[in-house]
């Protein structure tokens, strides 16, 4: 029923022309959407990895599910490892069936006890009903709480929960389940209705989506986190907000390299540099308790000779420490934002790179490394930057593929560059980037144009103009800007504060260090809303 949609997933990717990238992740919508309360929640998942269609492309939302897979749902969303042997099983479970994994971990929180019967025996197969499902959910999230918490609701606490609420079929609820149920009902992930609570009714697969979901979320919900700022081009409108930030990234060098053992820091002839009147927004980020890293840039085809010129990297780190160690710019450390690395034989060159860094900084300075995600830039080595770096900023954006109409950012990319990092990297260290772009493609006389990357000055001014469609858009977890105009029809994705925010909660689901906003100047009032909103 979970098994991986690779088949029809991958398909899309061979269908790019010249492509060489290849995601396992749900690409394309679900045949058999419903437009209904469970519509989010079932895409949001899918983009986690945590449920799956079939290979037919369809989801089956209305079909029954069983116990097995219900567990798995609630095992991954409660991120529990499970890539161990199974341990201790049910006696009619077998160390070898797909679901053994998903039972075992729940069985050892002893979240099963009202499932098995008296024969130790758990029935995976058999379809799971609404009470089940509450209890199961109820005992996860008591096994969270503190145990005098969790003893006095065992004792006193659902029976007020079960007289407040008088649910007219409350005496067909198990009498072992009822504590776990009315807890569910209690942190509002299951509720009645008028009939009351229908405890021996099957569920759903998208109702299990949805109860899933309101897990995720409720817990999510209750979490703040750490905004990183990137101070770069036009980003002066976006000073007031410095206090909700954690720390800021003043885009404001890049790497000078002719070859031969000349290289510098430069700060002040290219697109990257210091700008008049910097003093203001150094004294902002001071009011506001700032680390303030000075960001070096560097994109050139020549990046991999550069890594390997040993007296070219002496001459710019010297030319670097100069920079830092002047009082006149108080920088708190340096985020090295090298891009384009392909091949792998650069990982050890760049690794060493940042070593040296690091080694002549000292410890009066921190570091930071911005990577790509690795399904294409293979001169990242994930693992040992992790090790080096105070902290690692994911780009996890830019998969734009202009003849698939593959926007920058959908959330099943996001997620899966996050996965792929956390394999190397600890979740501590992790910053998840977010950049807020538009990514466009017009249409007239039958020809698509290549992409097109519209300011997000002239989005806003589209979305206020009559005649325009914008909507939430699945599966990328997208807003979606349709219109005609009299040069054709257009469809654009936009990088949203209804994105973002479902950005931000993957990253917090997650439990990352932070999110990184590419770049300050970007960001509308409603974004920042958000993020003083989110702020930790």
């Amino acid at each position: 029923m979970f098994k991986k949609t690779a088949l029809w997933t991958m398909a899309l990717v061979l269908l790019w022309a010249n492509s060489v990238l290849a995601y396992n992740v749900q690409l394309l919508p679900f045949k058999d959407e419903e437009n209904d309360y469970a519509r989010e929640p079932i895409y949001t998942l899918s983009a986690l990895g945590i449920i799956n269609g079939y290979e037919d492309r369809t989801y089956r939302p209305n079909v029954d599910l069983s116990r097995e897979a219900f567990v798995k749902l609630l095992v991954m969303a409660s991120q529990l490892e499970t890539d161990a042997p199974a341990g201790k099983l049910p006696k009619d479970v077998a160390k070898d069936r797909w679901s053994a994994s998903y039972i075992s971990a729940a069985l050892e929180r002893e979240w099963l006890g009202g499932l098995l019967d008296e024969k130790g025996a758990f029935l995976p197969a058999q379809t799971i009903t609404r009470q089940e499902v509450a209890m199961l959910v109820g005992q996860s999230l008591l096994d969270a709480e503190k145990p005098e918490t969790r003893e006095k609701w065992l004792s006193t606490d659902w029976k007020k929960e079960r007289d407040a609420r008088s649910f007219k079929d409350r005496e067909a609820i198990s009498e072992t389940m009822r504590p776990y149920v009315y807890y569910a009902a209690h942190r509002g992930i299951m509720e009645g209705d008028a009939a009351g609570f229908k405890p021996g009714e099957p569920l759903i697969r998208k109702q299990a989506a949805a109860v899933i979901y309101r897990l995720i979320d409720k817990r999510v919900s209750e979490q703040k986190i750490d905004f990183t700022g990137y101070y770069a081009l036009l980003s002066y409108p976006a000073i007031q907000h410095m206090d909700k930030l954690g720390d800021v990234i003043l885009g404001w060098s890049n790497l000078e390299y002719s070859g031969s053992g000349a290289a510098r820091l430069n700060t002040g002839t290219t697109e990257y540099r210091i700008p008049k009147g910097y003093e203001e927004v150094l004294d902002k980020a001071d009011q506001a308790g700032l680390g303030k890293e000075l960001m070096v840039f560097y994109n050139h085809a020549n990046l991999k000779e550069f890594l390997k010129d040993k007296p070219a990297q002496t001459a710019f780190i010297e030319s670097l420490l100069t920079t830092l160690n002047n009082p006149t710019n108080s920088f708190t450390g340096v985020s090295i934002d090298f891009e384009g690395l392909k091949e792998a034989g650069s990982a050890a060159d760049f690794v060493a790179f940042l070593q040296e860094v690091k080694e002549q900084m000292g410890s009066s300075y921190t570091l930071s490394v911005a990577v790509p995600p690795t399904h294409y830039y293979m001169g990242y080595d994930l693992a040992a930057i992790g090790k080096l770096a105070d902290t690692v900023i994911l780009m996890a954006y830019d998969f734009t593929h202009s003849e698939s109409k593959l926007p920058s950012a959908p959330l099943q990319l996001v997620n899966d560059t996050v996965q792929t990092a956390l394999q190397s990297i600890p979740k501590e260290k992790l910053v998840m980037g977010i950049s807020k772009q538009a990514n466009q493609w017009m249409t007239a006389d039958g020809v698509t144009s290549n992409v097109l990357k519209p300011s997000i000055e002239d989005v806003e001014k589209r979305l206020a103009m009559p005649g325009v469609k914008s909507e939430w858009m699945m599966p990328h977890l997208l807003n979606q800007i349709t219109f005609a105009d009299e040069r054709g029809t257009h469809l654009i994705y936009y990088e949203n504060t209804q994105s973002i925010a479902k950005k931000v909660w993957l990253a917090k689901f997650y439990g990352l260090k932070g999110v990184s906003l590419w770049h300050m100047g970007h960001y509308t009032a409603s974004d920042w809303k958000l993020v003083g909103e989110q702020a930790r």
